[in-house]
């Protein structure tokens, strides 16, 4: 499979959901795929808009996002290649002209570079060369299309989108439909939506309350618990409403449910959220009963159950810290060290665990040694991925993965 057949990733029929545990094996993901200029415009703008960690190589990035998403179908998973399948289903504007797309975006680098003093390499070069590939990638017509809908039209471009496991998040057979905590990811949502209608199956879905936020980020089903994040990016009431629409479910298959809590989220430096905006970033499962987690942050985060007493829903008090819990339930712990957590060592995607025990992990860097070492001897097998530009956004292979349909 090569990146210049995005016909390769069009999905046969629709696609059916379903989680019961994040170590069964994976069989349907969605991925932004071929990033573009918009994440050149993101670039433009303070890290504290733009949420990107650092600069990145964004022609590069799209390569590694082509191969990513290949590596994935080439391990048996179906891919919806979420940006390839928004060109199809934008409606294509006749009266778009290449130099004019080009142009508006060109002057929107430039406004936003000189209201925050901030400068990219070449954007406009990089811009330019980005419309131009995707021209060649979707035909004229349908890339200025998609252009305008992820960089101009917006008020803020949607280079986040990479990022595509946060824009929800399939618990059981229902799929919770985010509610994004900051300005720049908000109309990524509508995006990823139009997509999903089109392409899955019918499902529940779970909405947010309006004056709630959750990204899919801080959830996962692990050892019998639905564990959901409650930090800076999603709150207690976001995660109390999921716990009330899949109570009937929980029932039905005999899971918990429980939150784990930053409670002082916003008295930490915005980098420091950053490095744990959600569940995933510092913890992740690799096999039923097995789990890789960064202690430090773990023992910060509180864990309480949710349960209903009389009609009412109630949460739990005092049950101590994340990392006493999963202390008295896991078989093994793989500890992660805080220096290489920072570089999304916790971050990469399970594959899953076969009827004989082996489990397949996707890796995103070679660089975290300390962790990769200990997961080969823990014996996982690993695919490394190599997203040495994607990552510098902020988010690795599990990010980077709308996981849809998990199951044996």
């Amino acid at each position: 499979m090569t990146s210049s057949s995005p016909e390769s990733f069009l999905p046969l029929k629709p696609i059916q959901i379903g989680i019961l545990d994040e170590a069964e094996p994976l069989k349907a993901v969605a991925t932004w795929g071929a990033i573009g200029a918009e994440a050149v415009l993101t670039q433009c703008y303070p890290v504290h808009i733009s949420l990107f960690h650092q600069s990145f190589d964004v022609v590069a990035a799209r390569l590694e996002g082509l191969n990513y998403a290949a590596t994935l179908q080439d391990h048996g998973i179906r891919v919806l290649m979420v940006r390839d399948l928004l060109a199809d289903a934008l409606t294509p504007k006749t009266s778009f002209k290449k130099e004019g797309v080009i142009s508006a975006m060109l002057k929107k680098a430039k406004a936003v570079q000189d209201q925050y003093n901030t400068r990219v390499q070449d954007s406009n070069d990089l811009i330019a060369t980005l419309v131009e590939q995707d021209i060649t990638r979707y035909g004229e017509e349908k890339a200025l299309s998609l252009n305008q809908a992820l960089s101009i039209d917006p008020q803020l471009p949607l280079g986040n989108s990479l990022y595509g496991r946060d824009h929800m998040n399939v618990l059981l057979d229902a799929r919770v439909v985010s509610r994004m905590a900051k300005d720049i990811r908000r109309h990524e949502v509508g995006l990823y939506e139009l997509i999903y209608q089109q392409h899955l199956a019918r499902h529940k879905t779970i909405t947010i309350p309006s004056d709630e936020t959750f990204e899919g980020g801080d959830a996962y089903i692990h050892n019998g618990t639905v564990f959901v994040g409650v930090g800076t990016r999603t709150t207690l009431g976001a995660a109390v409403s999921i716990y009330q629409d899949l109570k009937p479910q929980l029932e039905q298959y005999g899971l918990k449910f429980a939150i784990v809590e930053d409670d002082n989220p916003f008295g930490r430096s915005f980098g420091e959220q950053q490095e744990s905006m959600h569940l995933d970033t510092f913890s992740n499962p690799i096999s039923r009963k097995e789990i890789a987690v960064c202690v430090e942050e773990a023992q910060r985060r509180k864990i309480r159950f949710l349960n209903t007493v009389n009609g009412t829903t109630a949460i739990s008090n005092g049950l101590g810290s994340f990392i006493d819990y999963l202390e008295k339930t896991e078989d093994n712990i793989a500890v992660i060290s805080e220096e290489e957590q920072k570089g999304f060592g916790c971050n990469f995607l399970l594959k899953g665990e076969n009827p004989d025990g082996d489990c397949t992990i996707f890796v995103p860097l070679r660089m975290n040694t300390e962790t990769n070492n200990q997961l080969e001897r823990m014996g996982k097998k690993l695919v490394y991925t190599n997203l040495l530009e994607s990552t510098k956004g902020y988010g690795a292979t599990h990010c980077m993965t709308g996981q849809l349909l998990r199951e044996v």
